[in-house]
């Protein structure tokens, strides 16, 4: 009786050759016949049971072009492993779980069941470090491969990683220049690596096209589908040049509906021509990047999926016929996470699991229950609802993504030789300079009327400045307060902290100063300003103080605040509150830098679709 016929390519699924002969091709996306767990012994489906026909055994059609392109050894690695996994394994291979909230000896698990790959919540560390470390030895001690680790590493405040104080990416698309895009990925990578990742979770492609979306915003590298084709390829070729994984977000673009689809499934509303002149291009040039990976949003397309508003992650009209069959991505797509209401919204999870690997998902992010979610996958199997053909395509570009990571013993050596060991002294300190540089590259004045800049302690000696209180990350965690009023007290300003009781008198306070940072994130709801908290009560809320005093706004996030403060004066977009932009930004103020950056966003447009401009 034959070896069991599974081989699959990455970029189509290759049935075995009978014969010498091959059997008709399936269109992309059209369902394939379930095949039973692939250890069983079987003939191929093309040849009857009974048949006494010697059925051929296929060599692996592993990719030799894309980005995945594997060497001999790995391909014939892969087949290995696609011949020999048991069938629950393959169902773990195809989960990201997160580090989050378990033991150690709770991740050890799952790495003994087979987890394909774990994700480092929050900014990856020297803790996140020896995690990973520990779980890879063990990975290794049962003779696996490395895992895949990946982590959210978009920079700015709340996603940055081993301390690397990069600014968002609005901001370096307000520089106008792809070489710090370019650098931002080479950082991103560099840090990555000193944590123990190797997957990346960015660039964030979408268009910023919405501004009441509290979620793309200050991530995406703006509106301009040129610019943001070019950034984004750059910040791929930056990242993947040191190795590591990126992962182009969100599939087929978010940036259109003003919903956070971590809270509601959303929906990219574009007629098709509009879509194809303004995301099209972004994809096409993500895709001819080389980029190994794509994240799968929880966002509908109706215009290419025969007006159907069921989010990509279970479509695979666009995750497979259009992704692959139209754009030709022939990498790993991962699902965005499972736990979002954008998914869970959608069905009960033992129907929509399943139905993204089916619709094309080769990875699903996030399990509340992973042994469950296993056990759904098994069900679905046996149901008919999924094949062990779709599973084992998925698992072939999860076992391809791991060799061209080198997380895969090598031929006639224990473990893949890594790089060199970089000078991580001389790395973190480049890292910090272009830092410093890009951020005095992206700051931006909007606005300034009445001539109000630069200040000087001689003109503007007494401040009073307006912040926003305490500030938290997405999951909770309280960001450090603003350094804006300590950096202008050194310069020899005396700087006075507004409170609601506070007297706003030009015989008091010389200039009067808004700080504001709210960049985009998750679960956030909006992004407007809130008056009501920068003035402290309800009745002050509805003060305005732009024929009081001079004054001017900076805004470290949002670039749009401006529709929710049109009588300001003088405005400043510094698109991000790391520290080197708060620094960068007092010395424009002190006319010792100039405002260099263009902005991303028409923020006139924006203002003109809210209300007119005053």
């Amino acid at each position: 009786m034959p070896k069991p016929s599974i081989w699959l390519s990455v970029g189509r699924w290759a049935a075995p050759r009978v014969n010498g002969a091959w059997p008709t091709a399936r269109r992309p996306g059209a369902p394939v016949a379930p095949m039973g767990p692939p250890m069983n012994w079987m003939r191929c489906a093309c040849c009857s049971p009974m048949s006494n026909r010697r059925s051929v055994e296929p060599a692996f059609e592993g990719p030799e072009s894309g980005p995945l392109r594997l060497k001999p050894w790995q391909r014939a690695w892969v087949a290995r492993q696609l011949q020999t996994l048991p069938p629950r394994q393959r169902l773990w291979r195809l989960l990201v779980l997160a580090l989050a909230d378990g033991t150690p000896e709770r991740y050890r698990s799952w790495v003994e069941q087979g987890v394909g790959g774990v994700f480092v919540p929050g900014a990856p560390d020297e803790h996140s470090a020896r995690l990973v470390a520990q779980l890879q030895l063990h990975a290794r001690s049962m003779g696996r491969a490395d895992l895949l680790v990946a982590a959210d590493i978009e920079f700015g405040e709340h996603t940055g990683a081993d301390g690397l104080g990069f600014p968002n990416a609005m901001a370096v698309a307000a520089t106008g220049r792809v070489t710090w895009s370019r650098r931002m990925g080479q950082a991103a990578a560099r840090a990555a690596r000193r944590c123990g990742v190797n997957w990346v979770l960015s660039p964030v492609v979408d268009l910023d096209l919405n501004p009441h979306n509290p979620v793309v915003n200050t991530r995406s590298f703006g509106a301009d589908p040129v610019r943001v084709a070019a950034l984004s390829r750059a910040f791929v070729q930056g990242l993947q040049g040191e190795g590591l994984a990126a992962s182009a977000k969100h599939w087929p673009g978010d940036g259109v509906d003003w919903r956070d689809h971590h809270l509601e499934p959303s929906c990219n509303s574009l007629p098709r021509d509009v879509w194809m002149a303004r995301y099209a291009p972004v994809w096409r040039a993500a895709i001819a990047s080389g980029v190994r990976t794509m994240l799968c949003g929880h966002i509908g397309l109706p215009a290419l999926d025969d007006g159907r508003s069921r989010p990509a992650s279970l479509s695979p009209v666009l995750s497979t016929d259009f992704l692959r069959g139209e754009l030709g991505f022939e990498g790993l797509l991962l699902s965005d996470a499972t736990l979002m209401a954008g998914f869970s919204a959608c069905g009960p999870r033992w129907q929509t699991l399943p139905q993204a690997v089916a619709a094309g998902c080769d990875m699903l992010l996030f399990s509340g229950q992973p042994e469950l979610d296993v056990a759904y996958l098994e069900r679905a199997l046996a149901e008919g609802r999924l094949s062990w053909a779709r599973v084992n395509q998925a698992l072939t570009r999860v076992l391809a993504l791991q060799c061209v990571l080198g997380l895969v013993r090598g031929p006639r050596r224990n473990v893949t030789v890594p790089r060199a060991n970089p000078d991580v002294a001389f790395e973190r300190a480049q890292e910090h300079q272009w830092a410093r540089e890009c951020c005095a590259a992206a700051l931006t004045r909007v606005r300034d009327f009445d001539g109000l800049l630069p200040l000087t302690p001689q003109r503007h000696r007494r401040i009073l400045l307006v912040e926003e209180g305490e500030r938290y990350t997405p999951f909770g965690q309280p960001l450090p307060d603003l350094r804006m009023a300590e950096l202008l007290q050194a310069e020899g300003f005396v700087v006075t902290r507004y409170r609601p009781d506070t007297l706003v008198d030009p015989d008091l306070h010389d200039v009067l100063i808004y700080v504001l940072a709210r960049e985009a994130g998750m679960c956030r709801g909006s992004l407007r300003l809130d008056w009501k908290r920068l003035h402290g009560d309800t009745a002050r809320a509805m003060e305005r103080h732009w024929h009081t005093l001079p004054h001017l706004l900076i805004s470290f996030g949002n670039p749009y605040h401006l529709a929710d403060a049109s009588g300001c004066r003088c405005w400043i977009n510094a698109y991000s509150p790391v520290p080197a932009m708060q620094q960068a930004c007092v010395h424009a103020l002190l006319g010792r830098a100039p405002w260099s950056g263009r902005s991303p966003v028409a923020v006139g447009a924006a203002m003109a679709a809210w209300g007119p401009l005053r």
